[in-house]
């Protein structure tokens, strides 16, 4: 599934201009609109470069008083828009897929999203989908914590080594400590 977002941005006077510019550049689209107003497309998809795309440019014209989000619903939150484009490739870059818990509930986000699976968070938030995390702690800090000895350490010695008597010189001798 795929979904478009819509970056208008421009005219503008800060030196970053051409910079934005040049991002919008690598957009599946990019118009300019009238001199010095721009719109790029970004068709959102499993593509993890045109997440960090639209990342870029968004961090870059979305403070600016000219620049609009849409999407083929209307207008879009450019905040939210940053969030869901670093979000994404983050998910597709780690895990192929988005692999996001919703136990705390569904970040705005998500609205935005092609990778949003409802029918997970439906699970995950009521609670059919448990949050489960093991935690294994060694046995040394396990007895400590219940104030019983610890357990005899394993060294997995040979036991029919013997020292030889006279040490190789592959052996190397113990680093001396500087005077203090």
């Amino acid at each position: 599934m795929s979904r478009l977002l819509i970056v208008e941005f421009g005219p503008s006077r800060s030196q970053r201009f051409p910079h934005a510019v040049r991002i919008a550049g690598g957009a599946s689209e990019c118009l300019e609109l009238e001199p010095g107003r721009y719109r790029a497309t970004f068709r959102l998809g499993d593509d993890p470069a045109v997440y960090k795309q639209l990342g870029r440019l968004l961090a870059t014209v979305r403070h600016w008083r000219g620049t609009d989000v849409y999407n083929l619903d209307g207008p879009a939150s450019a905040y939210q828009a940053r969030e869901l484009s670093w979000c994404a490739a983050s998910q597709l870059d780690s895990f192929g897929s988005c692999q996001w818990r919703y136990h705390p509930g569904v970040p705005p986000r998500c609205n935005l999203c092609p990778l949003f699976n409802q029918q997970k968070a439906l699970h995950d938030i009521s609670g059919e989908n448990p949050l489960q995390i093991e935690i294994k702690l060694p046995p040394q800090l396990l007895a400590r914590l219940n104030n019983q000895p610890p357990p005899p350490a394993s060294l997995d010695l040979d036991p029919n080594w013997r020292a030889p008597d006279v040490i190789p010189p592959d052996w190397q001798e113990p680093p001396t400590r500087p005077p203090s």
